[in-house]
């Protein structure tokens, strides 16, 4: 099972994603967390193409969609290849910093700022050069943070403040994440503001319980018997 966590800097994604792991495997459930930006350490080719990527700005990258929507593409492609098919294989639950709906959500922010029109004419696009990435994942979670409160977060974290055009590009971020929950019911809104981060795991573990199957601990199912 392919489990991804997605949304904005500061949103809480890696604290999640470990919080997730350590979970499953208390519960003896294998798994194989991905950090986000995996490859730019553990594959020659998938640091190239970061390298690529990299344009100085985080957020706004190029500025070219069809540039920075093929380039995201190829890392996941990569990562596909060299991490998560392997853990798959194996019979790993693999949990993703940053899956699919990452690439989705930031191109869709680039057209609706540059290119306006309607979303659902973007989503369907995306969700085309999507099926070139690999596999999307099983349940995807989108934790929900206002923009500017995950701005804050973020800048807190890296200690420099975020520019007035790096808030414009994550508020239709936040927005392009919306369209795309609004479209696809793979993708599960956890709202985290206010919820400390035991409370966001629980509301998560919670949100994907019907969809993520967690045998019960060893101890619980021997005294079954």
């Amino acid at each position: 099972m392919l489990i991804a966590f997605e949304g904005l800097p500061g949103a809480g994604k890696t604290t999640q994603s470990r919080l997730l792991a350590d979970h499953l495997t208390r519960e003896q459930v294998p798994v194989n967390y991905l950090p986000d930006n995996l490859t730019r350490t553990e594959d020659t080719l998938g640091s190239t193409l970061l390298d690529l990527f990299a344009s100085g700005d985080p957020f706004s990258r190029h500025g070219n969609i069809v540039t920075d929507t093929m380039l995201a593409t190829a890392i996941r492609t990569n990562t596909v290849a060299t991490h998560i098919t392997p853990a798959l294989t194996a019979g790993q639950t693999v949990i993703e910093d940053r899956g699919i709906h990452t690439i989705q959500s930031y191109s869709l922010a680039t057209l609706l700022q540059k290119h306006p029109g309607r979303p659902a004419d973007g989503i369907g696009w995306l969700r085309s050069v999507s099926t070139m990435s690999g596999p999307p994942a099983d349940v995807a979670v989108w934790l929900r943070l206002p923009a500017d409160e995950a701005i804050a977060r973020a800048a807190r974290r890296e200690g420099k403040p975020y520019t007035a055009e790096q808030h414009a590009f994550l508020r239709h971020v936040h927005d392009a994440y919306g369209h795309l929950a609004a479209d696809d019911p793979g993708l599960v809104t956890v709202d985290v503001l206010g919820l400390t981060p035991e409370q966001v795991h629980q509301a998560v573990v919670d949100a994907i319980a019907e969809r993520v199957p967690i045998p019960a601990p060893a101890e619980h199912s021997s005294s079954m018997q």
